[in-house]
């Protein structure tokens, strides 16, 4: 069996507000009466607002892009990622990933690893590559049926056990170490600030860990 070992990071995407119905404007406390006040209450809540929803942005498949695509074949060389700041980027690492996916001929199939991916990775992908008019193969994600392995399907079985945890929580559960620091929730952070190197050893080392945590749990028949 070939493996393939993958993790994405995401950011919202930037005309996705374009696409949304708008928010409903805030209303100030019926106690505020100077309008200078009741302006600027209304002004800030409406920013908070948006700026929650823009958080999530990153996480629907509609609505963001795969600002970094990290994967390894087992066995078969380095590590990849493809670090995407225009969307042009982000289909060339698409097609890159689907070419590496693609079994050579005479090899058998191959079965992509992630950790939460038949849940957000895998869509997320597929999503792209339909918006971006990228060729990409229609993977299986039935929670039962579909090939591919998700270590957090195996943590959890299948969902059944609602205590779950994050990659660096097993990851450290299980002894594994890691010098990454950056945490998901910072790829937006470190996005604006061009910091596109963290990104990408962010991505590739949550692809380590993940292959790490698969071979722990003896889930890759090599």
């Amino acid at each position: 069996m070939r493996y393939l070992v993958l993790d994405i990071e995401t950011l919202p995407h930037p005309d996705a507000a374009q696409w949304l119905d708008p928010l409903p404007s805030a209303e100030a406390p019926s106690n505020y009466k100077d309008e200078a006040k009741i302006a600027d209450y209304i002004a800030k809540a409406n920013a908070e607002a948006a700026a929650k929803r823009d958080d999530k942005l990153g996480l629907d498949p509609d609505c963001c892009v795969s600002c970094a695509i990290g994967w390894h074949v087992v066995g078969g060389g380095d590590p990849v990622c493809v670090i995407a700041k225009t969307e042009a980027e982000e289909a060339e690492g698409l097609r890159q990933l689907a070419e590496a996916y693609a079994a050579p001929q005479g090899q058998q199939e191959t079965r992509i690893v992630t950790f939460y991916g038949r849940q957000f990775d895998l869509p997320v992908l597929m999503r792209r590559a339909m918006y971006l008019g990228v060729k990409f193969p229609a993977l299986n994600l039935d929670r039962y049926r579909s090939p591919h392995i998700d270590v957090w399907d195996a943590l959890t079985y299948n969902g059944a056990l609602r205590t779950a945890h994050s990659l660096k929580f097993y990851a450290k559960r299980m002894g594994f170490t890691t010098l990454d620091k950056v945490d998901g929730g910072d790829v937006r952070t470190l996005a604006a600030a061009g910091n596109w190197d963290a990104i990408g050893e962010h991505c590739l080392s949550d692809v380590g860990l993940t292959h790490a945590v698969a071979n722990k749990l003896g889930l890759l028949r090599i």
